[in-house]
């Protein structure tokens, strides 16, 4: 952690230029953000100073997060508290950082619990039935408050004329707390444990939360993760929620409730100051300014009298039922009904709660994206009012975790295994304590920038210049080698699939941040309940295509459809404990149905770019978690669900050891971690040895203990499925991680055999592909990347072109082309007849998502594998 002033004289390659990815409403904000350096640039213990560009200096706090092959920095994450009004840059010093006092001071004590002790904030963490013992807004005299986690079981018992619903409250115990970072200018706590309810001897759904604290900062910001552990026949998620306990002072008329809707605030007292006979000027303060309002007993005798015969209204909850509808219901006490209050359509997702003793509000990020979702206030004109934001409504149907069917669908990838157990969920939260009365504005303003994303990015040349994330992607740099209709289509079929989204109202708890496989021009729908054509997950690498479109424009509505995917696919997707633990499940009606767990599905590379952008430390634990993937056998049955440490089982180079080597770079430049650099190693050394190298197979043997490939000879695997699982992404990076010529020659040994011909690859092969594995190079459309990387390494320009001609924008829908589209690259939509769907809408007919993010890949790394090819010939 380190804050410096520095000489902000500087060489090229030694500043990040740095932007705000999207305008927010406050004027200065706590962010943490990420800077990209090339290789060699910045050194370990040099120092950083953070200025903006007219030179001021602000104070940082930074730290590695991931180092280059030769110990060098290669991308760093600072944490400071800016303006929103200006750019900034990192500038490097060869000056050595030194400490300053940032305002934030954080200890953890020998029996575990941590103090955080900030210029506005204090707080108090322990193990135990809290998740935050004390947090208090200091100087302002306001009662401290502390929070809990709930999580609500239910189950159900069907007769022959009754059914059965009982529910179970479970309460969050942290097991372990953890001081991440301790400041000077941001704090990061760690909390672990477990939902009990001790009564019934039941202990689900395992949490990890981080809970982070900035200097200057009034917020707390929480990371709620939750994993499914129960058994899917009997426990249904009723309720999972953070609960805030309050406490409150002063008259009824001085407790504020609000609740934030479509474009204004739902704001009332729990006892207005409305008469029947007049509007009083105090009522208009009260309600209109949202301001604490003093009454005189002598001067105001009879408004007192009238106003506290109003109804105390105790209890209010904003219910957002789903993404385009909520409800807000209040009433008076506990046994009395609840009277409906407005409807609206999408909540901004934040709750207010106004007393003279403690101001605060709460906001949850993508509230009505991952509906049901609700806010409530239970007891508000009582001494300890509590605050609910339910991340699952228990208001809402439990959820039914249960396969679509109980028999196998075989020919429509339709093989069912639905394993729910050890899947998971993230949400984002922020607690405000205000010091004072903010007004309506301010509250809406707070719960406006919890839904966007304050994000410090640099421009996007800085990615391609500093190389970490490979050398294939940029945009070429000389526009003769772009064409126009396919870099128009890049960005065209990433807003297409944003605008389905919203067309198709692809929204939910477990849903939202996936988009669906395949569609049904027929029923004018996706199929969405046909086996493995309804939900992605990530096949075909589509967080690929999302991401390095997002680098090369900084289009900040595609980076929230990447950033939505993330969090998703790290989750939902992919399995953190049970009997499939670091695995993933492959696409389906359910996203945990498939038969088939793959590690592909689960590997970091899907996710490191969101990690890299934002530090998110969530995301950084799951990257690490399926480090060892590899001892884990691909298949849809584990024996005993226990990896076996010497266990020998087939993969494929890809996906399987692509994955692997994903999971390992990850690991290597995170942490320096040369036991996975030298695991890659062994797999490439095997790979040698095989008669055609990384060409041969593709099935082969492995040995998770040694990390080595045997070769089997079998030639027989479809090697389509090899390379659009991520692996020339894999291949081409790591590339330029180990510097072997022999490994380059083999990936242009790859895509070269895949440009051939049927007859020429028997013939080159001397017979190791024949007439009985021939289909396994059908689709050559899906390598054209790989083709062009052969042209380029053999400088061969017959391969270059054939690389262009199957990356080639096709109007017709063919393998490997992005649906219909026309010789512009505008999305080919057609009008549906208002009588063939539920609403009007319109689509496109021939398209899966398979092929929009294989031909965008494909698309991106050959025109700049072309135009390197060229420039060097020139």
């Amino acid at each position: 952690m380190s804050m410096i002033y520095a000489n902000s004289e500087f060489k090229q390659g030694e500043a990040v230029e740095l932007n705000w990815l999207t305008a927010l409403r406050s004027l200065a904000t706590s962010v943490s953000f990420g800077t990209p350096w090339a290789q060699g640039v910045m050194q370990p213990n040099d120092g950083i100073l953070l200025e903006d560009r007219e030179g001021k200096s602000y104070p940082v706090q930074t730290k590695i997060n991931a180092y280059w092959p030769d110990g060098s920095v290669k991308w760093l994450l600072h944490s400071a508290n800016l303006k929103t009004d200006r750019s900034y840059r990192i500038v490097r010093s060869s000056t050595p950082s030194i400490q300053n006092e940032g305002g934030l001071q954080a200890s953890q004590f020998a029996d575990g619990s941590i103090v955080i002790d900030s210029k506005l904030l204090a707080c108090t963490i322990k193990q135990g039935p809290e998740l935050i013992n004390s947090l208090q807004r200091k100087q302002d005299g306001h009662k401290p408050l502390s929070a809990e986690l709930v999580a609500w079981i239910e189950r159900q018992e069907l007769q022959e004329d009754c059914e059965m619903l009982k529910s179970y409250k479970l309460s969050g115990i942290t097991e372990q707390v953890t001081l991440e970072e301790s400041g000077p200018l941001r704090a990061v706590v760690k909390l672990e444990g477990y939902h009990h309810n001790e009564r019934y001897s039941l202990q689900r759904f395992p949490f990890v939360v981080r809970l982070y604290f900035y200097a200057e900062s009034d917020e707390v910001k929480i990371v709620h993760s939750f994993i499914y552990d129960g058994d899917q026949q009997i426990d249904f998620l009723k309720g999972l929620a953070v609960q805030f306990h309050v406490q409150a002072e002063g008259e009824l008329w001085n407790r504020h409730i609000g609740f934030t809707g479509d474009t204004g605030m739902f704001y009332e007292a729990v006892q207005p100051l409305y008469t029947m006979r007049s509007i009083h000027p105090l009522y208009e303060k009260q309600q209109l300014e949202g301001q604490f309002v003093e009454l005189n007993v002598a001067e105001h005798a009879q408004l007192i009298e009238n106003v506290r015969d109003n109804a105390a209204w105790n209890h209010f909850r904003l219910q957002q039922h789903a993404c385009a509808h909520y409800n807000i219901v209040k009433r008076t006490r506990k046994g009395c009904a609840n009277i409906q209050a407005v409807q609206g359509n999408r909540s901004k997702g934040a709750l207010f709660f106004g007393s003279p003793s403690v101001i605060l509000s709460v906001a949850v990020k993508d509230f009505w994206q991952k509906s049901p979702m609700a806010l409530e206030i239970n007891d508000a004109g009582g001494a300890n009012p509590t605050i609910t934001t339910w991340l699952w409504s228990k208001y809402h149907e439990s959820f039914d975790f249960r396969a679509y069917d109980t028999e196998q669908h075989q020919f429509s990838y339709g093989e069912i295994n639905n394993q729910p157990e050890g899947i998971a969920n993230t949400n984002e939260l922020v607690v405000k304590l205000f010091g004072a009365m903010p007004g309506k504005q301010a509250i809406l303003d707070f719960a406006e920038d919890v839904q966007l994303d304050a994000l410090l990015v640099a421009n996007t040349q800085s990615y391609e210049q500093t190389k970490v994330f490979g050398t294939y992607w940029f945009q070429p740099q000389d526009k003769q080698y772009m064409i126009e209709s396919h870099e128009q289509a890049l960005i065209n079929f990433q807003h297409y699939y944003i605008e389905e989204i919203e067309q198709r109202k692809w929204y939910g708890f477990w849903d939202y941040g996936d988009v669906m496989h395949t569609y049904d021009p027929v029923r004018h729908n996706w199929r969405y309940d046909v086996g493995g054509f309804a939900w992605q997950n990530t096949e075909l690498c589509n967080t690929y295509a999302n991401w390095l479109v997002f680098l090369r424009t900084g289009d900040y509505s595609i980076y929230r459809f990447a950033r939505a995917m993330t969090r998703h696919t790290s989750e939902v997707d992919m399995y953190h404990s049970g009997p499939y633990a670091k695995l993933g499940s492959r696409h389906n009606v359910r996203h945990w149905g498939c038969k088939w767990k793959e590690p592909r599905i689960s590997m970091a590379g899907h996710h490191r770019f969101f990690y890299y952008l934002t530090g998110d430390e969530r995301i950084g634990d799951i990257m690490d978690f399926v480090k060892d993937v590899d001892y884990v056998q691909r298949c849809d049955h584990i024996e005993d669900g226990v990896p076996k440490e010497n266990y020998i089982y087939h993969v494929r180079t890809g996906p399987d050891w692509s994955a692997y080597v994903s999971n390992w770079m990850v690991r290597w430049e995170r942490f320096q971690d040369t036991f996975y650099r030298d695991k890659i190693l062994a797999g490439i050394q095997s790979l040698k040895g095989a008669p055609l190298r990384l060409t041969s197979g593709s099935r082969f043997q492995y040995d998770p203990q040694a990390g080595q490939l045997h070769y089997i000879g079998d030639g027989n695997y479809q090697y389509h499925m090899v390379i659009c699982f991520g692996a020339p992404e894999i291949w081409m990076e790591l590339e330029g991680f180990i510097e072997d010529e022999e490994f380059s020659d083999m990936l242009a040994q790859f895509g070269e055999y895949y440009g051939m011909t049927h007859e020429q690859r028997e013939v080159k092969s001397g017979g190791l592909f024949h007439e009985g594995n021939k289909n396994s190079w059908e689709w050559p459309n899906f390598g054209a990347r790989m083709v062009a990387y052969a042209g380029y390494k053999y400088n061969n320009d017959d391969l270059i072109h054939q690389a262009v001609q199957l990356a080639a924008l096709k109007p017709e829908f063919v393998r490997a082309s992005p649906g219909d589209s026309d010789q512009y690259g505008n999305v080919a939509y057609r009008e549906v007849d208002s009588v063939q769907y539920v609403r009007p809408i319109k689509e496109v007919a021939n398209l899966t998502t398979n092929t929009v993010s294989q031909w965008s890949l494909n698309y991106i790394e050959t025109a700049r594998i072309k135009e390197l090819h060229e420039r060097r010939n020139s």
